[in-house]
């Protein structure tokens, strides 16, 4: 019994060693929305495999609406989904690169490429059968 349980506690710390040195480590997964920006926005779509960003605004009701959406959604895909959230007003450079008319809208990024849009304060079912697809 106790080589059985030392064989298992090897095999957990390779697994675990071998996470933290390919950077899957839910240690570097936020679990909470990132803050993106005209400055840091290209850097955080590339740093993670698939990225939702919330371009929002502090006077838009509809995006004060989804932000407890995105916020619940960015702690229950940790580790799979890294969601950011981009104040349009004051990222005008973002807005006007992806055609951001309306908010709030998501963008969905896999690989660094914008792959998705979802305009409006869609309940969670939306934005998760967008996810599906690109997971």
């Amino acid at each position: 019994m106790d080589e059985e349980l030392l064989t298992i506690r090897e095999k957990k710390l390779r697994d675990l060693m071998s996470e933290v040195e390919s950077g899957k480590s839910m240690g570097d997964w936020p679990g909470e929305p990132i803050a993106v920006n005209d400055g840091n926005l290209d850097s955080a779509v590339k740093q993670y495999e698939v990225v939702v960003v919330d371009c929002w605004a502090p006077w838009c009701g509809p995006c004060r609406m989804i932000a407890p959406t995105i916020e619940q959604m960015s702690k229950d895909y940790r580790g799979k989904v890294v969601f950011g959230k981009l104040n349009t007003d004051e990222s005008i450079g973002v807005a006007t690169k992806f055609g951001i008319m309306s908010i709030p809208t998501l963008l969905f990024f896999k690989s660094g490429k914008l792959v998705d849009r979802l305009i409006g304060a869609v309940p969670r079912e939306h934005i998760e059968e967008r996810l599906k697809k690109i997971l």
